[in-house]
C-alpha cells in the first residue's frame, strides 16, 4: 500500500476516535445535568433570627457523594445528617481528569494538534534545520581532519628576492 493510503487510514481512525470521545463527553454532560436537576442543591438551614453570612462561601451538596469545590479554610460540617467535607484541589483535579473519556479527549486533542498543517510544517522545518546543522558539523570535522593529516609545507626562505 502506498503512503497516501496509510495516511488516509490513519486519518479515518483518528476521526472515529474523535467522534467517540465527543459522544462520551456529551453523554457525561447530560448525565451530570440530569443528576443536578434530580437532586437539588441542599444548604444548611440558617437560624431564622440570623442573617446569612455572605462573606464566606458555603459547601453545597450536589449529589450524595460529591461536594462542590470550596476555598481553603472551609471547615467540614454536617448537613441533614451527612458530613460535608470540601474536597482538596488534588481530589478535584483527579476527579476531573481521571475519567477515561476525558483522557481520551485529551489524547485526541493532542493528536489533532500534532497533525495540523502548521504543526507538521514546524516539525519538518525543525528536522530539516537539525539535519543541516549536523551535516555542517560533519563537514567541518572532516575538513579539520584533512588539515591535521596533511604535512606542513616546507618553510620557504623569507627573502628569496635578495639573491645570493
Amino acid at each position: 500500500m502506498s503512503a497516501e493510503v496509510w495516511i488516509l487510514v490513519a486519518t479515518a481512525v483518528l476521526a472515529v476516535v474523535a467522534i467517540g470521545a465527543a459522544v462520551v463527553a456529551v453523554r457525561a454532560v447530560r448525565q451530570m445535568s440530569r443528576a443536578a436537576v434530580a437532586t437539588p442543591a441542599v444548604d444548611a438551614p440558617a437560624a431564622p433570627a440570623q442573617q446569612p453570612d455572605t462573606t464566606r462561601p458555603r459547601a453545597v451538596v450536589v449529589h450524595e457523594d460529591v461536594a462542590t469545590v470550596a476555598p481553603v479554610g472551609l471547615e467540614p460540617r454536617i448537613v441533614q445528617g451527612r458530613l460535608v467535607v470540601p474536597p482538596t484541589q488534588h481530589q478535584v483535579v483527579q476527579a476531573a481528569l481521571g475519567r477515561p473519556g476525558v483522557r481520551l479527549s485529551i489524547v485526541a486533542h493532542g493528536l489533532a494538534h500534532a497533525l495540523r498543517p502548521e504543526s507538521r510544517d514546524r516539525i519538518s522545518a525543525l528536522m530539516r534545520r537539525e539535519f543541516r546543522r549536523r551535516r555542517r558539523e560533519r563537514q567541518q570535522a572532516g575538513r579539520r581532519a584533512v588539515r591535521a593529516a596533511q604535512p606542513a609545507p616546507p618553510a620557504a626562505p623569507s627573502d628569496p628576492w635578495l639573491g645570493s
